[in-house]
């Protein structure tokens, strides 16, 4: 499995180190976490069958980009001969140095844009693979579900797999692969700083003599950019905090947002507008002032930066003036030192220039690894899974607790035959509906046994039921294949859903868009339409009148003679349309024929 792959137990106890003890949400992980972190992101693609193009794609970049080293090599030499054809107004020799520029200079374009080309595709790959893993591993065993029950400091996964999947890939591509060209550019540019600075003896005033040895202009070169980058790090290392909490308070605002839309209808009834514009303006604010810190800081390591890169325009040129006026080099070796110095330079200062975006990526590091701690030990809170076995549906000895520990039930036990129905009841809070998740395997706080029917499927109907994106047939068949023999619109008129038959095919937000009575009736007609053998009506009649609960239920019993019926309500008319009940009277819960209780 991917999460195991990407963190095991060693894993998981250094990031609860980086976290607090009360497992508030942390804004930054020890550098030590973040690099163990990575390393267990990176391996599983790359380390992969699927992998195979990439690193062709990559092994392509890597060609390209010794070639830009060579071009930026041969525009260096370039630059020496060309100022020197201009000292010495050789009009021939300057019209073939432009001939010569304008070649390489071509050369430099089609590299650079089929690199930048070549990232890309690279990065969409890597991109694809790495969220249909990650998708998988969210969705399955109810991950996604778990998530909220076994870890409330996990914000916003939907950001973290849309976002920060995509930033992870792009930015460790980009950065990696500029650290690389960087290093490779401050070897081979080394190399041409130390040929041109040899051993020299400088008369200065009074009569002074500076002695210069070998390499100076490559030894400070080094000096220069190691004390921009200790400066660098000292005033940016609040960044990477800053980051970290920036996105968390822009995904709780989107967040905010989107539940205005997602319940629009009620927070118009309720008049809360003014409430809910207090809790947006609020999450807004964490955004702008936690931005105000981060340009501010921007704004330190900004002067610092360009300040820096300007002074190194000009500080090769000054050190190397002595040598031309006192005649040492000519013009062109002032420019080739000028741009050699400034390949080192930049090299070396890799840091400095890209600071921001390595505190980013760190940033980025950071929340997908405590996302994907929490994916693992979601998983690793096992539910009840049930047993296939027989034409029967059982449980035995059920405890289910709260998350908290509180019992709910105990000693829970029941067994139904094909035909049979059962309705649980008892007052609200007594565990009813957790029981319903215990049974459908997604609620990891209770004991006992489970079997189901071994043949047919499961389906449960909710109070709220979930209509997913696309048509209204679509959705009437979710989770499977949409019925186009007549059957759902059949169905639809049976419910007294005529009006809508005609609106079947069309897209829309139906979740929005129908009553709540009209939803609970849509699945109604995707229970007829699957015919599961075990079918589980959670409140699912709640929103209806007594006479369109009494259709559907006995479009239920007529349509499914073979299904087990488990329904949850409070309604006395539920009574009659059952043959078994499991009550909760007094704390505990009794199983017994429907006769023995009506």
């Amino acid at each position: 499995m991917f999460k195991t792959l990407l963190f095991k137990r060693t894993a998981q106890k250094e990031l609860h180190a980086g976290q607090s003890a009360d497992r508030k949400p942390s804004d930054s992980l020890p550098l030590k976490v973040s690099l163990a972190s990575f390393w267990r992101m990176l391996k599983p693609y790359w380390t992969s069958k699927d992998s195979m193009i990439s690193w062709f794609l990559l092994i392509v970049i890597i060609a390209l980009t010794a070639g830009s080293i060579w071009i930026a090599t041969s525009i260096n030499t370039w630059y020496k001969t060309f100022w020197d054809t201009i000292q010495n107004y050789d009009v021939a020799a300057f019209k073939h140095q432009i001939l010569v520029f304008a070649l390489l200079a071509s050369i430099h374009v089609v590299v650079t844009v089929y690199k930048a080309f070549l990232q890309s595709r690279l990065a969409i790959n890597w991109r694809r693979w790495l969220t249909g893993k990650v998708m998988n591993e969210w969705l399955e065993k109810s991950t996604y579900y778990k998530l909220q029950l076994t870890d409330k400091n996990t914000d916003n996964p939907d950001q973290r797999i849309a976002d920060d999947l995509s930033l992870f890939v792009n930015a460790t591509i980009v950065l990696f692969l500029g650290t690389t060209t960087d290093l490779a550019m401050m070897v081979t540019f080394a190399v041409v700083l130390w040929d041109l600075s040899g051993s020299v003896d400088l008369t200065l005033w009074n009569g002074y003599v500076l002695h210069l040895p070998d390499g100076y202009l490559l030894y400070l070169a080094l000096i220069y950019s190691v004390a921009g980058t200790l400066i660098t790090f000292i005033l940016g290392k609040p960044l990477v905090k800053l980051n970290f909490r920036q996105q968390r308070y822009e995904a709780d605002f989107r967040f905010s947002l989107i539940r205005v839309r997602e319940n629009a209808e009620s927070i118009a009834l309720y008049k809360g507008e003014e409430i809910e514009n207090l809790t947006l303006r609020d999450r807004f604010f964490n955004v702008v002032k936690n931005y105000i810190s981060l340009i501010n800081c921007q704004k330190r390591l900004g002067f610092l930066t360009l300040g820096y890169a300007q002074l190194a325009v000009i500080f090769p040129i000054l050190i190397a003036a002595p040598l031309y006026f006192a005649k040492i080099i000519t013009m062109g070796s002032i420019m080739q030192i000028n741009s050699a110095f400034g390949q080192v330079q930049s090299a070396l200062s890799t840091l400095v220039a890209n600071f921001s975006d390595w505190a980013s990526w760190k940033a980025v590091i950071d929340r997908l690894a405590l996302f994907f701690d929490g994916m693992e030990r979601a998983d690793n809170c096992k539910c009840i899974a049930a047993q296939k076995e027989g034409e029967v549906f059982k449980a035995e000895d059920l405890e289910v607790k709260t998350q908290s520990g509180e019992v709910l039930g105990q000693d829970i036990s029941f067994s139904l035959n094909l035909g049979d129905s059962m309705l649980i009841r008892g007052p609200s809070g007594c565990g009813k509906s957790t029981l319903i998740r215990t049974i459908a395997g997604i609620w990891p706080f209770a004991a006992g046994s489970i079997t189901e029917p071994k043949e047919g499927d499961v389906l449960f109907l909710s109070q709220k039921p979930y209509l997913p994106q696309g048509t209204l047939r679509e959705a009437a068949g979710y989770p499977k294949a949409p019925e186009s023999k007549g059957l759902t619109e059949e169905y639809f008129k049976a419910l007294h859903l005529d009006h809508l038959i005609p609106l079947l095919d069309k897209e829309d937000i139906w979740s929005h868009i129908l009553s709540l009575g009209e939803q609970q009736r849509v699945a109604f007609v995707r229970a007829l339409l699957l015919k599961p053998k075990l079918l589980f009506l959670d409140e699912a009649t709640s929103a209806l009148d007594e006479n369109s609960e009494n259709i559907a239920y006995s479009l239920i019993k007529e349509e499914l003679k073979n299904s087990i019926i488990v329904s949850v309500g409070h309604r006395s008319s539920l009574i009659a349309k059952h043959d078994f009940a499991l009550s909760c009277v007094g704390g505990k819960w009794e199983f017994s024929r429907m006769e023995i209780i009506s």
